[in-house]
């Protein structure tokens, strides 16, 4: 009798030992949200632009032609940026060089502006981020290069908004240019973006 209780008790123990190795062990605690900081840093970027009114067709002794339009160009800007503590939102604001030219080989026929911007984004978790902003164009000039009547036209403001990933974005920007005469170009454009920031 005794040896049957001894052998009840050790495989009672055997199985009170072996139960917690077999049981499924519980997740770990999430980890604690931890707050980001607020960042300020400075930001570059470069985009090429397309669309708009044409400002002036450049003819060419093959016959070919060419249109300059007033949303049209490549750019370069930087400046500084800030995100917001504890958020997804930041803002950035830039100066820039917007410029275009054509195939002329005698003569350099280019458009020329000076871009302002202020641009706020909401940073999705994924990378992704969206933006809206403020544009504004200075010292707009239309340069023929004796070929033609050279153009210059007021300051302008617009909008622009933005979609893209990380530093990759496609835009739109609505703007409309006057001229020295009171003519006016629209100068919408769509383009794509390069913005990094550090």
């Amino acid at each position: 009798m005794r040896s049957i209780l001894k052998i009840a008790g050790l495989a009672l123990a055997g199985a009170l030992m072996a139960g917690p190795v077999s049981a499924q062990q519980p997740p770990p605690p999430p980890q604690a949200w931890q707050p980001q900081p607020a960042k300020f840093g400075f930001v570059v970027g470069g985009a090429l632009e397309f669309g708009g009114d044409d400002v002036a067709t450049v003819l060419f002794t093959n016959g070919d032609t060419q249109d300059v339009k007033a949303g049209q160009g490549l750019g370069v800007d930087a400046g500084v940026y800030y995100r917001f503590a504890e958020s997804p939102f930041s803002v950035r604001g830039t100066i820039g060089f917007k410029f275009v030219t054509t195939q002329a080989e005698n003569a350099d026929i280019n458009m020329r502006r000076i871009p302002l911007q202020l641009v706020g984004s909401y940073h999705l978790d994924n990378g992704a981020r969206l933006g809206i902003g403020v544009v504004r164009h200075n010292g707009i000039k239309f340069d023929a290069d004796g070929i033609g009547d050279n153009l210059d036209f007021d300051d302008a403001t617009g909008y622009t908004i933005e979609a893209g990933w990380k530093w990759v974005l496609l835009s739109y920007t609505g703007m409309d240019y006057t001229d020295e005469f009171g003519q006016e170009y629209s100068a919408d454009n769509f383009g794509v973006k390069m913005v990094m920031e550090f």
